[in-house]
């Protein structure tokens, strides 16, 4: 079980998960985010977190396996006073938060754009930036994480087992859950203000510092079309660049692969 006493302690935030919302079980933080806000009266920095998240979501309306007990699975909900066009920033510095985190417990991970959490090349966790927008400004930002802590690979789906892998895993020894969600909130505000002040070259420099795939062939699909080109970097409103025997070419909402 989850103790917000305990996150609470480790916390260096000014809002961020001052208010939690704990459910031993729930289906999918992010949804459970959006009745909050629709209910009315919620705080920013609100997180909603649980034990046991049994409908998770990732891009593209992916499913997410996560342990009961083991995984680590919430959500934070914002009003960032944004625009929509920096609404792609928020991704990054969800990324940037969880691998800071991360890197606290001896470990090294890497990010793959946009969302993506991976050690030694498989896949941990990832995150899920969902937006209420009015006219062209974000009223309310709900973003989600994901993250797999003290499962042991065994657990893990089969079909999983060879692109996956776990915190716990990785470091040979279990993690304390509250402190992972504690230090991702600590260093989530700092990037979120950043986001906020227009400091985006910061926020795409610290990305850039952790992409595993930067100046390598990636595959992707545009406009129908299977391609393939250099990852050059990310633009300023967090689109990934790839450079194609062609052009140069702005990807958005698009999936790439690693060829390397």
């Amino acid at each position: 079980m989850l103790f917000s006493q305990l996150v609470k302690a480790n916390l260096q935030t000014k809002f961020l998960g001052r208010e939690i919302e704990y459910y031993q079980r729930l289906g999918s933080t992010n949804v459970e985010a959006f009745e909050l806000i629709d209910k009315g009266g919620i705080a920013d920095g609100t997180m909603v977190i649980t034990d046991h998240q049994f409908e998770g979501k990732g891009r593209q309306k992916r499913s997410w396996f996560a342990s009961p007990g083991k995984a680590v699975t919430f959500s934070v909900i914002l009003r960032p006073e944004i625009s929509t066009q920096q609404n792609r920033l928020l991704s990054l510095a969800a990324g940037v938060a969880v691998a800071e985190a991360v890197e606290k417990f001896g470990l090294t991970p890497a990010l793959k754009w946009p969302n993506d959490i991976r050690i030694s090349g498989k896949k941990c966790g990832g995150a899920l930036v969902e937006t209420k927008v009015q006219r062209d400004s974000v009223e309310y930002a709900v973003v989600g994480i994901g993250l797999n802590v003290n499962e042991s690979l065994n657990e893990l789906p089969e079909e999983l087992r060879n692109s996956a892998t776990t915190l716990s895993a990785e470091k040979g020894s279990p993690l304390q859950r509250e402190l992972v969600v504690a230090w991702i909130l600590n260093a989530l505000e700092r990037w979120i203000d950043a986001v906020k002040s227009g400091k985006s070259v910061s926020l795409r420099s610290a990305w850039l510092e952790k992409c595993d795939h930067l100046n390598k062939t990636v595959a992707f699909t545009n406009n129908g079309e299977n391609r393939s080109g250099t990852f050059s970097g990310i633009g300023e409103d967090g689109a990934a660049l790839i450079k194609t025997s062609d052009d140069e070419i702005s990807l958005t909402g698009e999936e790439i692969s690693i060829n390397v």
